[in-house]
This record gives structure tokens, C-alpha cells and sequence, in this order.
């Protein structure tokens, strides 16, 4: 009985501390404009650099922190795994700085609702900060 008991508190700590560990991540807010990078950019990130296409990105989701903008195509990131092409975009904070995002939240927020944690268990992206800012403007609602 006592063994039972240790392994049942010992899963609800690991299962808070997953819970903790990660950020929410929600539904950006209804009316939330896009953002406009007029021109394709590369910018460089601590260990490697990305190219922005150019075109409308809209919010994908958003956290406590800022915002997280999809490309209208996959950002290219050099990278070995399906063809240096990945789903993300331009992560921008409250204050305005800027980082590079890749991950699959919009499909992750799809389906939160159905999980036992919900938005809790939504994954946060990969995300690493730029070293200079992407211009953009924002798009019109």
C-alpha cells in the first residue's frame, strides 16, 4: 500500500512540474492584425540564420510574453529535417523584441481541448532571438 501511495504522489509531482514547466499558449485575441514583411529577409539568430519570406503573417497563437505570427509560406532554416523548410514565423514580445519561432501550434491549439492538461500541454515552439530586429508594418484588420 505505502509503495502505491509513493508512486501516485511521485506521478502528480512530475505531472505538476510538466505543467509548470511549460507556458500557456492560447488562441491569439479575436481582432488581433496581421503584420506585413514587405521584402524576403535573412536574419541571424545566435547559432545558425533564417530567411523570412516576404507576405502576410497572421497571429497563430499567442502567450504572456507576445505574440507568434505564421509565415504565409515555411521559413527556411538551413536545417537537415524536411528540406531546411519548417512551419514558424516572427515571435514578437510586449516590449518589441523579435525572435524566430518554428513548431505546429495552431494544430497543437486545435486540439488542447481534448487533452487532460488542455492549453497547458501545448508545446511551446522552438524559439530563439534575433540578432537584429525584421522590419514590418502592421496589416489592416
Amino acid at each position: 500500500m505505502t509503495a502505491r501511495l509513493v508512486l501516485f504522489f511521485g506521478t502528480l509531482c512530475l505531472l505538476s512540474s510538466c505543467i509548470v514547466s511549460r507556458g500557456i499558449i492560447d488562441h491569439p485575441d479575436p481582432g488581433t492584425p496581421g503584420i506585413i514583411i514587405e521584402k524576403e529577409t535573412t536574419r541571424e539568430h545566435y547559432w545558425d540564420s533564417v530567411i523570412f519570406p516576404a507576405g502576410l503573417y497572421l497571429p497563430e497563437a499567442k502567450s504572456p510574453e507576445g505574440v507568434y505570427y505564421a509565415a504565409p509560406t515555411p521559413l527556411i532554416t538551413g536545417g537537415v529535417l524536411k528540406n531546411g523548410r519548417e512551419h514558424g514565423g516572427l515571435f514578437i514580445n510586449k516590449e518589441g523584441a523579435q525572435g524566430m519561432w518554428v513548431g505546429q501550434l495552431g494544430y497543437q491549439l486545435q486540439q488542447a481541448p481534448g487533452t487532460i492538461l488542455g492549453k497547458h500541454g501545448v508545446e511551446t515552439p522552438i524559439l530563439r532571438a534575433l540578432k537584429t530586429p525584421v522590419p514590418y508594418k502592421k496589416a489592416r484588420r
